[in-house]
Formats: C-alpha cells, sequence, structure tokens
C-alpha cells in the first residue's frame, strides 16, 4: 500500500510539472525582468541624463546671452540671443518626453513650455513691474513661447532703444527662470531618490509604478496630449469644432515650430530605438517587444515614425504658415499621429501586460 502511495505521488508531481505553464519555464520570467531592468538603466544612463545634461548646458548659456544683451543691447548680443533661445527649445524636445520622476514632480513643462504665451500679461508685468516669476498666475507669461515673444514678436526694424531697462530686466528674469528649473530638475534626476528605485530591481515589474510601466504610461500621455494635440490638433482646428487656431503655435513668433515637431518625433523613434544622442543602441522597447515575441508589432511602430517624420518633411517651416498654406497636411500629420496613438494604447500596452492609467476620451 505504501508504495503505490509512493508511485502515485511521484507520478502526480511529475504529471503536474509537465503541465504547469508557469513552472515550466521560470527563467522566462527572470531574463524579461532583467531585461526591463537593463531597458531602464540605459534610458537613465544613456538618453535621460545626457538630454538633461545637454538642456542645462544650453539654459545656462541662454541665461548669459540675456545678461551680455541687457548690459551691451547690440544686433549681435540680440542674434546671439535669438540663438541661445531657439538651442534651449530644441533641446527641450530631447528632454520633455520623459514625462515622469523628476520631469513631473518639478512641473517643468509648465514652467518652460506653457503656450500659447499671453502677450497682454506681459506687457502689463513690464509696464508695472509688479509680477512674481514662478507662480500659476504667471505661468503664461514665462518660460520659452514668453522669450519667443520678447525676441521675435518685434518688427525686424524696430529699433533696439525699444528693449527698455524694464523689458530687459522681464528677458533676464525669464531666462534665469529657465535655467534654474532646468538646474533642478537634472540635479533630482541624478542625484535625488526616484532614480535609484527607477533602475532598481523593485521597479521590474509591468504594474504602474514600474519603470516600463512608467515609460508607457508617459509616452501615451506626453506624446497624444502635448505633441499631438498640443503641437498640431489644437492649432489645425482638430480640438476647436474645426476653427483653425494659428496664434497656439508652438513658436508662433520664432517661426520654426516644425523644426521642433520634428525634433521631438525624432527622440521618441530614439526612444523606442534605445539609441542615445551619441547615437549607439541599447536595450530598448522595441527590443523587449521582439523578446516578447511582437517582432510584427516592434516593426509597425518603426514604420509608422519613418511615415509621420516623411510627412512632417513636408510642412512648412512655420505651421503657422502652413495652416495657412495647406491646413490639410497638418490634419495628415495627426492622422499618422493618431494610428501611433492607438497603438502605443491599445496593441503595445496589452502585450507589455501595463494597463494605462490616463484617459482623455477624446475617441483614441
Amino acid at each position: 500500500m505504501r508504495y503505490f502511495l509512493f508511485t502515485f505521488l511521484v507520478c502526480l508531481l511529475v504529471s503536474c510539472g509537465e503541465n504547469g505553464p508557469e513552472i515550466t519555464n521560470p527563467d522566462e520570467m527572470v531574463d524579461l525582468a532583467e531585461l526591463r531592468q537593463e531597458i531602464a538603466t540605459h534610458i537613465t544612463n544613456d538618453l535621460i541624463f545626457p538630454a538633461y545634461q545637454e538642456l542645462n548646458s544650453k539654459s545656462k548659456s541662454l541665461k548669459e546671452a540675456a545678461t551680455a544683451f541687457a548690459q551691451n543691447p547690440t544686433p549681435d548680443n540680440l542674434d546671439n540671443l535669438k540663438t541661445a533661445h531657439r538651442e534651449s527649445w530644441i533641446n527641450w524636445q530631447k528632454t520633455s518626453l520623459y514625462y515622469f520622476g523628476p520631469t513631473v514632480n518639478n512641473g517643468l513643462r509648465a514652467g518652460l513650455n506653457t503656450y500659447p504665451t499671453d502677450a497682454d500679461k506681459i506687457e502689463t508685468n513690464i509696464t508695472s513691474g509688479d509680477y512674481q516669476i514662478g507662480s500659476i498666475a504667471n505661468q503664461d507669461a514665462e518660460g520659452l513661447p514668453a522669450l519667443d515673444y520678447l525676441l521675435n514678436g518685434m518688427e525686424e526694424t524696430t529699433p533696439l532703444s525699444d528693449f527698455t531697462e524694464a523689458r530687459l530686466a522681464y528677458i533676464c528674469a525669464l531666462a534665469s527662470a529657465v535655467h534654474n528649473q532646468v538646474m533642478v530638475a537634472e540635479d533630482d534626476w541624478s542625484n535625488g531618490a526616484f532614480i535609484e528605485f527607477f533602475t532598481g530591481t523593485d521597479a521590474t515589474g509591468t504594474d504602474v509604478g514600474s519603470a516600463l510601466g512608467l515609460i508607457v504610461n508617459g509616452i501615451d500621455l506626453h506624446f497624444q496630449r502635448f505633441v499631438r494635440d498640443g503641437k498640431i490638433a489644437i492649432p489645425a482646428g482638430l480640438r476647436s469644432a474645426g476653427v483653425v487656431r494659428p496664434q497656439s503655435v508652438e513658436v508662433r513668433y520664432g517661426r520654426y515650430s516644425t523644426q521642433l515637431l520634428k525634433t521631438s518625433l525624432q527622440a521618441y523613434r530614439d526612444y523606442f530605438n534605445g539609441t542615445s544622442l551619441t547615437r549607439n543602441d541599447g536595450p530598448s522597447i522595441l527590443a523587449y517587444l521582439r523578446q516578447i515575441d511582437q517582432p510584427d508589432l516592434a516593426d509597425q511602430i518603426d514604420n509608422h515614425f519613418t511615415i509621420l517624420l516623411d510627412k512632417v518633411d513636408q510642412l512648412d517651416s512655420s505651421i503657422v504658415q502652413q495652416i495657412e498654406t495647406d491646413n490639410e497636411a497638418l490634419i495628415q500629420v495627426f492622422l499618422s499621429m493618431q494610428d501611433l496613438v492607438a497603438i502605443f494604447k491599445s496593441d503595445m500596452a496589452s502585450v507589455m501586460g501595463i494597463s494605462i492609467t490616463n484617459q482623455d476620451n477624446d475617441g483614441d
């Protein structure tokens, strides 16, 4: 009898081992967890840190150029200031997509890139001298868009004498605020507690609070709300009952909004491919999709970015001008972006086992 029970138990254990899918391949789960940690570490060290370091450098140059122009308002110094401003805005596009952790906690997007800017409020601030840089009430009169108005909103024939002492003081205050905000955010990324968690073993799952969960949710929210809608849908009239809103275009006055759009989209493509600012590839979201037997989806995402960037290449350098000449081209860009949003929200998140917590209820 004992021999029979022993034999039965052995057979039962062997049978369970053969039919239990969660037990037969435990190494696969460990490998995926390690890959998720490698992705978070590579994105941190080779994409986020360099992007913030570059933005910090560019915003420092912006602050210094503003000071130089205020002290000596010459045409050359104004050109240098405009260049520093443009380079800071371009580099912000390479940084803003990491929409989680210190980027969000420090309110960097609201402080640096709230647009459309309020020109009337800016003029009132300058005239009265009564303003508080960094306050919520003043956000639409600060940051890079406000500097766009101050530097590029005047006629080319406007004499430099129109840059009054109060106006120059406001320009310097805004440039200093941009640099200070970037410095704080970079320090939080480099030295704060968040990054230790983000790249650690406790964040290697697929729950909302994991590194991959934060990455995917950050992509979904930032791409659709601030890239698709902010840069294209709202100005093109797709979020305003068909009424175009050229006044809501990013870089309304400098007229290089398409360059910012393309830089942002290329940064997203690099993000998915794990391509660093020095053009070196590492563990990536697309590599993860291929690892979980989703190569077609990985290729589909990459191909969609190719199609989208090709469409953006056909746009006028100024989206304001594009609205006036051929708004349908912007609608086609929007539709390509909408395709990507649908892939992020449904296919990609689903196969990764990640819940999307952002709900815009906008028909995605």
